[in-house]
């Protein structure tokens, strides 16, 4: 991402999740999510009786930044979740074992495997709905989805055999 992007970023109005374009780092959306925050938490300081105003002193927060908040953490929210199956199939990959993945999800072994079907479910969706569209494919072919769910047949101290 450029400076030029930053730029356009930072003076973007957030007010719903799709208002946040794809892409965009988490980093960026929790920067922005602090300075919203920081004008909120302005409200809950004691007022001056003489406005002594500093270069670090914050405006105070008004509904406009509540909404902001609320709209980048939902999208922050999605972005993560989004990111669960892809660090998955990575970690197995890597050679983690079910039962790795699932104390680092703090969930079942099943339910690490139910997050890691759909998420190649939807790798696979994704590569059909752009062929469908003549739009060069992304997400999952055929080999690769079928690869994927091949590793949610492995026992829970299992691990991906390692090449060489």
């Amino acid at each position: 991402m450029t400076t030029d992007q930053h730029a356009d970023w930072t003076d973007l109005e957030i007010r719903a999740p799709h208002d946040v374009p794809v892409a965009t780092p988490l980093s960026w959306q929790i920067e922005k999510v602090s300075r919203h925050e920081d004008r909120l938490f302005r409200n809950r300081m004691p007022t001056r009786r003489t406005p002594v105003r500093s270069p670090q002193e914050v405006e105070p927060g008004d509904a406009h930044d509540a909404l902001a908040v609320l709209a980048l953490r939902e999208s922050i929210r999605r972005d993560v979740e989004c990111g669960r199956g892809n660090r998955i199939h990575e970690a197995l990959g890597l050679g983690a074992t079910w039962r790795q993945v699932a104390v680092a999800l703090d969930v079942a072994p099943q339910v690490a495997r139910q997050v890691l079907r759909e998420y190649a479910d939807d790798q696979r969706d994704m590569w059909l709905g752009y062929e469908q569209e003549g739009v060069r494919p992304f997400g999952f072919t055929a080999e690769q989805h079928a690869a994927v769910l091949a590793l949610c047949e492995l026992g829970d101290d299992e691990a991906v055999p390692r090449p060489g």
